[in-house]
């Protein structure tokens, strides 16, 4: 129900966004998902097939219905802004190639977002729980080694987690290069607990890691992210952490706990590896109280 020469057209789209943008395999997979979602609703919309000449036809009417099915499918307004940025992208790669006209599509109005502040995980929540001396009683000793390194290289770093089961054993050091988001390499530090408890971990696991993936499972395969969340919820539980507690709320603790301490947010972008301010900027909302708390032991008026 959609022409080849579309098709064709949706293909060089996302080698572009693959291989000039270098967007991340995540951020290809739900692109793809929104377009393809947007093409299924036009079919439906039209009844007909959908070709480069129904695109160039769309009103305003077509891309608000579009929008209002979603939300009528219970797509909150966060997915629904990723999804109008798909098609506003694949759409201006169209543009490129004078298939189709802008103006429409820049009028559609994005959804209104409502502020998501980052949720950390309190310092003495975080601090008890990567100082456990286990976590699922049944673990073997190099498996729960394993889960202290991660959780400790997780909040001492601010790493994503799939760049943290990215690491390969032979590049652990006090420095590590790491390929974040969008492909765009960074140094992290790594404090010297870290490295201790990696170095521990190593020494224990009984699989040879020295040439593969620093963190692996019991068959001596490379963790998954999902795997790492889905033991999180449950020790979660185990030891009464937050609801929001998982691999991500590390970085956001990391983050908010360094602004928190008074580092000042240029470095912390850094560490972050954020390519604007603006993404770093929001770390400063999450406490208001501890901001007024450091104003009021700095201010000259205060200082005795």
């Amino acid at each position: 129900m959609v022409s080849e020469e579309l098709k064709e057209n949706v293909i060089e789209w996302l080698n572009v966004l693959r291989v000039q943008r270098r967007y991340s395999d995540h951020t290809l997979s739900a692109y793809e998902n929104d377009l393809k979602n947007f093409l299924s609703f036009l079919i439906g919309h039209f009844a007909d097939e959908v070709s480069l000449e129904i695109l160039q036809k769309l009103k305003i009417a077509d891309f608000r219905a579009w929008l209002s099915n979603r939300i009528t499918n219970d797509m909150c307004a966060r997915s629904n802004v990723r999804a109008l940025s798909a098609i506003r992208s694949f759409f201006n790669c169209l543009a490129k190639k004078n298939l189709v006209d802008l103006k429409v599509i820049n009028a559609v109005k994005r959804p209104k977002l409502s502020a998501l502040l980052p949720k950390p995980i309190s310092e003495t929540a975080i601090m008890d729980f990567i100082n456990l001396d286990s976590f699922f009683e049944n673990d073997p000793p190099w498996v729960t080694a394993r889960e202290r390194a991660l959780f400790t290289l997780l909040y001492c770093t601010g790493m994503r987690i799939n760049e943290a089961l990215s690491i390969k054993t032979k590049d652990v050091s006090s420095e590590i290069k790491i390929v974040g988001k969008g492909k765009k390499d960074r140094i992290v530090l790594l404090l010297p607990l870290a490295l201790e408890r990696i170095e521990a971990y190593i020494s224990s696991c009984p699989h040879d890691i020295y040439n593969g993936y620093l963190f692996v499972g019991v068959k001596g395969k490379k963790l998954h992210a999902s795997y790492v969340d889905n033991r999180l919820q449950k020790l979660r539980i185990m030891y009464n952490l937050p609801d929001h507690a998982s691999a991500h709320a590390f970085r956001h603790s990391f983050a908010t706990h360094l602004i928190q301490n008074g580092a000042d947010l240029r470095s912390v972008q850094e560490l972050l590896g954020h390519e604007s301010l603006s993404s770093t900027q929001i770390y400063t909302d999450v406490d208001d109280y501890n901001i007024l708390r450091i104003y009021e032991k700095s201010h000259p008026l205060e200082i005795k």
